[in-house]
């Protein structure tokens, strides 16, 4: 070993005896706290132990690592983290490529894709809030010890990308133009979907506490005080969100290059929004989808209902396999493509026969009729479809939405 290589290994034992995180530690990006006294008197002795030149070498690097953690403080542990348990489940489908569920321990709402590189990571969406992303990170170290470099936005909705806000500035956020033009200003949480969601969190949190109070049986309520208080974490994060841009935009794709591993991002036309994009790993056969493409039905409050079938056969152009969802489990059946192709055609068909009749959006809605649609998406029990949907498709008719 020469001098240069002894040195270096003595500085890195002494910094990780002391506490400090390793460079590729992925919570880097994340809560770092202060060292503690203990700490520093650590790094003191072992300092003062060393011949000259080494000792200078390492007070040097001590003290930059106390200005860096100095700047990383500034983006402290959000509220809203604490749980019980895990709260995330890494399903591995590939090597190196991973679904991240939630558990229900703590209100994620959407998945996130993993992929873990030769030198980092890179975090296929990012959840519905700060805490949520916090979290993913801080779990992320039971499957790699290497940092997240990128993340991608699928789109602009609150469970995909209100996450963006805790990453430092070096990591790349990347998302279609659309997405970035959404997230600047706070546009994502003008939107009806979200104030929709965030609205109903203080009545979720009233409801529980009454059944709580009602409630006699010992495993009944302790279950509804996880709910409380998961719903409550949520609210308390929600509190802190600052929509934040991606830093990397694309109109119509960008490709990454991970050793032998090739990661296309992919914009194949509108559909869930404006801004959807696809992430596909040729070699693996995985496409993650967000919302383009779940396990269930989409939601269409900001959709181009009209364009969703032909973007959809686009996608079916890439030769993958796994398709890792924006919602639900990870699945390889591709007819189910064709599912929801139908359905998006019968809605817009039906729905637009409404209107030209005169009907309201809010009879439309309670109208339209999709039971033939049961077999494929089980969630459909009654005549009806979401209002925000009919509303939406009622903009697209009238010309009121953009379309350049």
């Amino acid at each position: 070993m020469n001098a240069t290589t002894h040195r270096t290994v003595k500085i890195r034992f002494i910094l990780q005896f002391s506490g400090w995180p390793h460079p590729r530690d992925p919570t880097v990006h994340t809560a770092i706290s202060w060292p503690t006294a203990f700490q520093l008197d650590t790094l003191a002795t072992h300092i003062n132990k060393e011949e000259p030149m080494v000792r200078l070498t390492m007070a040097f690097t001590a003290a930059l690592i106390t200005l860096t953690l100095a700047g990383i403080q500034a983006q402290r542990q959000p509220a809203g983290t604490f749980h019980q348990g895990k709260a995330y489940r890494f399903n591995k489908v590939a090597d190196g490529v991973y679904h991240a569920v939630g558990t229900g321990a703590l209100s994620v709402v959407g998945n996130s894709s993993v992929i873990v590189n030769d030198n980092d990571v890179i975090v296929v969406d990012d959840h519905v809030s700060p805490a949520a992303a916090w979290v993913l990170l801080d779990e992320l170290k039971d499957i790699t010890n290497k940092p997240v470099r990128t993340v991608i936005n699928t789109h602009f909705h609150y469970d995909h990308a209100h996450g963006n806000q805790i990453f430092d500035k070096d990591v790349a956020i990347i998302g279609h133009e659309f997405t970035r033009q959404m997230l600047m200003g706070g546009k994502s949480i003008e939107m009806p979907l979200y104030k929709s969601y965030v609205t109903g969190i203080p009545r979720q949190i009233e409801d529980l506490k009454k059944r709580i109070a009602a409630e006699s049986d010992a495993a009944r309520k302790a279950n509804l005080q996880t709910q409380l208080q998961v719903a409550e974490n949520n609210s308390a994060s929600q509190a802190e969100l600052k929509p934040t841009p991606p830093n990397v935009t694309l109109q119509t794709r960008m490709t990454l290059y991970r050793g032998d591993r090739e990661i296309q991002i992919r914009f194949l036309g509108r559909a869930h929004t404006a801004g959807d994009v696809v992430v596909y790993l040729p070699k693996e056969k995985i496409v993650c989808t967000g919302d383009m493409l779940t396990s269930a039905l989409s939601n269409m409050s900001d959709a181009f209902v009209d364009e969703w079938s032909k973007t959809l056969e686009e996608l079916k152009k890439l030769d993958f396999v796994t398709v890792l969802p924006g919602h639900g489990d990870a699945f390889t059946d591709r007819a189910k493509i064709d599912y929801f192709q139908a359905y998006l055609r019968d809605v817009w068909d039906q729905v637009s026969r409404l209107k030209q009749q005169g009907v309201s959006a809010e009879e439309a809605a309670k109208r339209a009729d999709l039971t033939k649609h049961r077999e494929h998406f089980p969630g459909i029990q009654a005549p009806g479809v979401p209002l925000i949907g009919v509303t939406r498709i009622y903009e697209l008719l009238d010309g009121t939405v953009r379309r350049d």
